[in-house]
C-alpha cells in the first residue's frame, strides 16, 4: 500500500467526515491544488485506501482576524502572525470529496463504504495509484502520454488507446489556450505507437509537424481528389447551384442511382445520344452521372429545356478541382501513416465537400476490412457539425461518431466554440479536454463534465495556458481531473499567433 508524500490528516468539523466529504489539515509547508487526487489511510485497522479529490481550501489564522488586524493598525504594531510562520492558531485546511475506495488483497475499486475517522493520514498519490483511480494505463503499459496531473505530485497521465480512440475525443477551449499544442502531442503519440492518422488542417498549422513526422501534406485539387460518388446529396446540390425544385429532384435521383453503383449505364449511353455533347472531356464518373441525369429527367417527364439546363449545369462539375479519381487510402496510409490535408485555399463549399468525402471514403475502406485502424482529426469542428442545422459533412461525421468504433476509426474534434457545435455529438465523445473557455460557452458543455465538482467547473475560465480539465466516461476516465498538457514536443508547433509588433 505504498503511497507518496505524507501531507496531512483528516480532521473533524461540524460538516465532516462523512461518507462523501471530509476536511484535511495540511502539515505546515505542504500544499495542494484544486482538483488534486489524494489518498487517505483510515485508522480502522483495515488495509484500505480511500481516494479523495480536493474541492476547496482555506487558511485559518486566529491572530489575523478582522478585529485584531484593526487593532494592530490603530496601535501601529505588527501581528505576531506576520512575523512567525508556525503558530498554534495558524494553519491551512482543505475540503475534499470522497471518490472511491479499495482494500487488500486486490485493491478492487468500489463505492465509498468507510467512514473515515479524524486523525487518518493523507498522502499524495504516486503514478501507479493515480493511474488506478483514473482507470488509466500504468507507466509500463502502452499508452498515449498527454501530460501530468496538476499538483505538486504531478503523476503522469497515460490514456489507453484501445479505450479512448474508438470512443472519440473532444478538445475545446478559447483561442490560445493550448488546443493546437495538445493536437500535436496526440499526433506524436499516435505516430510513436504506429497508428495511422489523417488531419483536416483548416489553418495550415500542422504542415511543418507532418513533414517532421515523415508524413505527407496534400492539397485538395492538386495531389488529392475525391470521387464524385463519395460526396453527399447536399455536396452535389451545393456544387450545382441555382437549380429549381424539379431540377434538384432530377439531380438527386441521378446521384442516388450513381451511388447505387448502377452497372447498366453503358446501355443507357447507347440509347441516349443527346448526352454525347456533355460527356466529352469529362471523367468517366461524371459522364456516368450525366447519363443518369438524362435517364432521371426522362423518367420524371421533364421538358427537354429542363433536361438541357440540368445537364449543362451538372457538366460544370468537371471544373470543380477537388473532384477526380480519388485516393487509394489503404496504400497511402501504409506508405505515409501521417496525412495532413491542407485546406487553407478551399472555398466553403469545397471545404464541406472534402471533409464529407474523405470521412466517407475512410469509413468505407474500414467497413470493407481494408487498411489499419486510424484516427481522423477535424479542426474547427463546429463548421462541419453545426448546432441546429445540417451540412454535407455533418451526416458522415455523425455516422463516424456512432459507428466508427465498430470499424476502427477514432475521431478527434477540435473547436473553440462548443456553443456552435451539435450538442448530441459533444455528449457522444467519451474523452474531453476542456481548456480555459468563456463563461457563456460553459452552458453548452453541460453534461460532459462527468463528476467534476461545481467549484472546479467555475474555475475553468481562469485556467492557465496548457492546463485543462480532462473528463470522460467510466470506460475512459473514471474521474474528472485537471492536467498540465505535456510541455515537450518533438515537432514544430504551428498554432502560434503572429506578432503584430516586431
Amino acid at each position: 500500500m505504498q503511497l507518496d508524500e505524507h501531507i496531512g490528516y483528516v480532521v473533524a468539523t461540524e460538516a465532516s467526515p462523512t461518507f462523501s466529504r471530509l476536511h484535511i489539515y495540511l502539515i505546515p509547508g505542504k500544499n495542494v491544488y484544486p482538483g488534486e487526487l489524494l489518498g487517505v489511510l483510515p485508522r480502522s485497522g483495515t488495509k484500505t485506501i480511500v481516494f479523495v479529490r480536493v474541492v476547496e481550501g482555506r487558511f485559518i489564522d486566529r491572530y489575523q482576524q478582522p478585529h485584531t488586524t484593526h487593532l494592530h493598525e490603530l496601535m501601529g504594531t505588527t501581528s505576531i502572525s506576520a512575523e512567525m510562520e508556525r503558530l498554534p492558531g495558524k494553519f491551512a485546511m482543505v475540503e475534499a470529496e470522497v471518490l472511491e475506495e479499495a482494500e487488500e488483497p486486490d485493491y478492487h475499486l468500489h463505492e465509498p463504504r468507510t467512514l473515515i475517522s479524524p486523525g487518518s493520514p493523507v498522502y499524495r498519490l504516486n503514478d501507479n495509484w493515480a493511474a488506478k483511480i483514473l482507470g488509466l494505463p500504468s507507466k509500463d503499459e502502452k499508452g498515449l502520454k498527454v501530460g501530468y496531473l496538476v499538483g505538486p505530485g504531478g503523476a503522469t497521465v497515460l490514456l489507453d488507446p484501445e479505450k479512448v480512440l474508438p470512443r472519440h475525443i473532444l478538445i475545446v477551449g478559447s483561442t490560445g489556450t493550448g488546443k493546437t499544442w495538445l493536437r500535436g502531442v496526440l499526433a506524436e503519440e499516435l505516430h510513436r505507437l504506429g497508428i495511422p492518422q489523417v488531419h483536416v488542417d483548416i489553418h495550415g498549422e500542422f504542415i511543418k509537424a507532418t513533414e517532421e513526422l515523415g508524413g505527407r501534406n496534400m492539397v485538395p485539387g492538386q495531389d488529392l481528389t475525391v470521387r464524385l460518388s463519395s460526396l453527399s446529396e447536399l455536396d452535389i446540390l451545393a456544387l450545382i447551384p441555382y437549380l429549381t425544385e424539379l431540377q434538384a429532384d432530377i439531380v438527386r435521383r441521378a446521384f442516388l442511382d450513381l451511388k447505387a453503383r448502377m452497372e447498366d449505364t453503358s446501355k443507357v449511353r447507347a440509347r441516349i445520344m443527346t448526352v454525347n455533347h456533355y460527356v466529352e472531356g469529362v471523367s468517366s464518373e461524371i459522364a456516368k452521372f450525366l447519363i443518369l441525369i438524362q435517364r432521371a429527367a426522362e423518367l420524371m417527364h421533364a421538358r427537354e429545356e429542363t433536361r438541357e439546363i440540368v445537364l449543362a449545369r451538372a457538366a460544370m462539375l468537371k471544373d470543380v478541382k477537388i473532384i477526380g479519381p480519388g485516393i487509394d487510402w489503404e496504400r497511402l496510409l501504409n506508405e505515409k501513416p501521417v496525412i495532413n490535408i491542407d485546406c487553407r485555399f478551399l472555398s466553403t463549399t469545397e471545404l464541406y465537400a472534402i471533409v464529407s468525402a474523405v470521412a466517407r471514403e475512410l469509413l468505407e475502406m474500414r467497413i470493407r476490412g481494408k487498411g489499419r485502424p486510424l484516427v481522423l482529426f477535424v479542426d474547427e469542428a463546429h463548421l462541419f457539425i453545426p448546432y441546429g442545422q445540417d451540412t454535407p459533412s455533418s451526416f458522415v461525421l455523425r455516422e463516424l461518431i456512432r459507428y466508427g468504433r465498430h470499424y476502427g476509426i477514432g475521431l478527434v474534434l477540435i473547436t473553440p466554440s462548443p456553443t456552435d457545435i451539435d450538442q448530441r455529438i459533444v455528449r457522444m465523445t467519451n474523452t474531453r479536454f476542456i481548456f480555459a473557455i468563456e463563461p457563456d460557452q460553459l452552458k453548452s458543455l453541460h453534461g460532459v463534465f462527468a463528476d467534476a465538482p461545481e467549484d472546479l467547473i467555475n474555475k475553468l475560465p481562469k485556467l492557465e495556458v496548457g492546463t485543462c480539465l480532462l473528463t470522460g466516461s467510466r470506460e475512459t476516465i473514471r474521474h474528472a481531473v485537471l492536467i498540465r498538457v505535456e510541455s515537450k514536443r518533438r515537432t514544430t508547433h504551428g498554432g502560434e499567433t503572429p506578432r503584430f509588433l516586431t
